[in-house]
């Protein structure tokens, strides 16, 4: 295989499956991508049909060191024509009880792939925890990504503090009209 320093960095990138997670992930993804990192963008196989569909069937054409891989998200298949967002409780228990299989079965294949370098990294979005588990079993190491702004992450940040001070849960509906959120 050579020195590691030869080799081209891989890193596996996978967003929550909703546009809102995709769009800044996929944004990284790019910016990597022009660093000289190989790139493989994991969507679900929903996603990855409205992609298509959005883009065309070309849409990936002309992309090198840059693949578009796609993992089954547990659900059952949607009625019409699969161009809107997915049940998202549905989706959220999907996550956590399904994807860590196919997940591991993706890197598996491309760490046995004579077309791509070795996985060298994993960058996940901070809603697929599952990852965790798969970098470690693949001994790699995992960067959790929080694609929304720096408001909702201090509310995840400091939510048990919240909770520890009595702020949250609301004791009665007046805490929504008292004037203590500025109404």
């Amino acid at each position: 295989m050579g020195n590691f320093a030869n080799r081209k960095p891989h890193v596996v990138m996978i967003p929550y499956p909703v546009q809102g997670h995709i769009n800044p992930l996929f944004k990284l993804a790019k910016l990597l991508h022009l660093r000289g990192f190989h790139i493989t963008f994991v969507n679900t196989e929903y996603n990855h049909k409205r992609l298509l569909k959005s883009r065309g069937p070309k849409a990936f054409d002309g992309f090198t060191d840059f693949n578009f891989e796609s993992i089954p998200d547990g659900l059952t298949p949607m009625e019409g024509d699969g161009d809107v967002s997915q049940d998202v409780p549905a989706l959220c228990q999907s996550v956590r009880k399904n994807f860590l299989k196919p997940y591991c079965e993706l890197l598996t294949r491309l760490n046995h792939s004579t077309n791509v370098p070795p996985v060298t990294c994993l960058v996940s979005d901070c809603c697929m925890s599952f990852t965790i588990q798969a970098a470690e079993e693949f001994e790699l190491p995992n960067v959790l990504y929080f694609s929304s702004s720096a408001c909702p992450l201090l509310n995840v940040m400091h939510f048990r503090s919240f909770v520890e001070r009595g702020i949250i849960p609301f004791k009665d509906e007046s805490y929504l009209t008292n004037g203590m959120f500025g109404n």
